[in-house]
């Protein structure tokens, strides 16, 4: 009785799994993974287009403002040129043959030191700006993934002010003479001296400024750090 049971059983179950109801039952179920699986692909597919599409903006940003600042450059560079001209013919005032060839050698590697200088901080400005723009195109990523970036903008918008007030300071420091006036010629050593004290001074006011930008990129990438930290804790 026990075994017939069970057989009865075992043929009900088959019928129902073979029956119209069953099938019918199964389906919508299939048919709602594929389509969250269609959904989720394509979700990625959008999201790995809009970070290509952010990172060729970033790219093409960069390069434009690449070329505006070399143009800039070599603007500045005649504006330097015309000054130490003027500077150079003001030298030749000086009756002691000696001491005015002892000023144009000072006078000119016052002018070499300043020009090695200012570019050394203008490079490392662009390097700044090169990391930034690349920080950027990685908020936008973050941002396209639902990832909250108000702190990094921000810091970002920050940044980018320490670094336009940093090379304006050292664009204008490029731009600087250091002409010796030599008020009499007894004086000389000390009107050396003094522009090279001045030279000092300036030099060291405009690294501050690039430290300042230095300083805020490194806070920008702590908080790109600290949004890809919470995206992977969020995953995990």
């Amino acid at each position: 009785m026990f075994h017939r049971l069970l057989l009865l059983v075992a043929i009900l179950v088959l019928l129902f799994r073979s029956s119209p109801l069953a099938i019918a039952a199964v389906r919508p179920a299939a048919t709602l993974r594929q389509n969250l699986e269609v959904k989720r692909q394509e979700a990625t597919a959008a999201v790995r287009q809009k970070q290509n599409e952010l990172r060729e903006t970033a790219k093409a940003r960069w390069q434009e403002l690449k070329e505006v600042r070399q143009v800039k450059l070599e603007e500045l560079k005649d504006v330097v040129q015309a000054k130490r001209e003027e500077v150079k013919a003001k030298i030749q005032g000086l009756k002691d043959e000696r001491k005015r060839q002892v000023v144009e050698t000072v006078q000119a590697k016052l002018g070499q030191i300043n020009e090695r200088r200012t570019t050394h901080f203008l490079d490392i400005l662009e390097r700044l700006s090169s990391i930034l723009d690349k920080i950027q195109a990685r908020v936008e990523e973050a941002r396209a993934s639902g990832k909250n970036v108000v702190a990094v903008e921000s810091a970002l918008s920050e940044a980018r002010t320490a670094i336009d007030s940093a090379r304006s300071g050292v664009e204008a420091q490029k731009a600087k003479t250091y002409p010796i006036t030599v008020n009499d010629e007894t004086t000389a050593r000390n009107d050396v001296g003094l522009s090279a004290r001045n030279l000092e001074a300036d030099l060291k006011a405009v690294r501050t400024l690039v430290e300042a930008a230095r300083a805020a990129v490194q806070n920008v990438f702590q908080q790109i750090k600290t949004v890809v930290s919470d995206s992977n804790s969020v995953s995990n």
